[in-house]
């Protein structure tokens, strides 16, 4: 749906007396060739690293990436991860060995291939993450994690779960 359509919808139900439906943000964006999508963001412990600090903690942010062109994707980016009070902190793929954590595979993939992975930060303690920001060749698109599922689990949680 496009945001005028959006608007026209937003603006015929506040003349009727209905609220209107609250836009959702943004989880995707096109990089390049690629259709990027935010899936979780998880908190694993700092035991899983070689070292122990009270002052940060590690943040994963597992992603979706699909080639949506006809052809062999080239696109390539850097992650970043935005919190909190205002800070930025850049990926540490070092760290996600550690804790067995790749990123999505970016390495020419198919038309229409998926690959899906994550992204590891260390970030000061006491801030929250707000989006993923990725970086190709100077353009940087962001996607929103409001919304996205959180757990500190290295597991997704089951939808059946009690």
């Amino acid at each position: 749906m496009t945001a005028l359509a959006n608007i026209t919808i937003a603006f015929a139900l506040v003349f009727s007396g209905q609220n209107p439906p609250a836009l959702k943000a943004p989880k995707s964006v096109t990089v390049g060739d690629l259709l990027v999508t935010a899936t979780r963001v998880w908190l694993p412990p700092n035991k899983w690293v070689d070292y122990t600090s009270d002052r940060f903690h590690l943040v994963v942010v597992e992603a979706t990436v699909k080639n949506t062109s006809e052809r062999i994707s080239h696109t390539k980016f850097a992650p970043t991860l935005k919190v909190k009070p205002e800070e930025v902190y850049y990926g540490n793929p070092a760290l996600g060995h550690h804790i067995g954590v790749l990123a999505p595979n970016l390495y020419q993939l198919l038309p229409g291939e998926e690959s899906t992975g994550g992204y590891v930060f260390e970030v000061r303690n006491g801030t929250t993450a707000v989006a993923l920001i990725l970086d190709s060749f100077g353009k940087k698109l962001s996607i929103d994690l409001t919304g996205v599922v959180q757990s500190e689990s290295p597991k997704p949680a089951r939808p059946d779960a009690n």
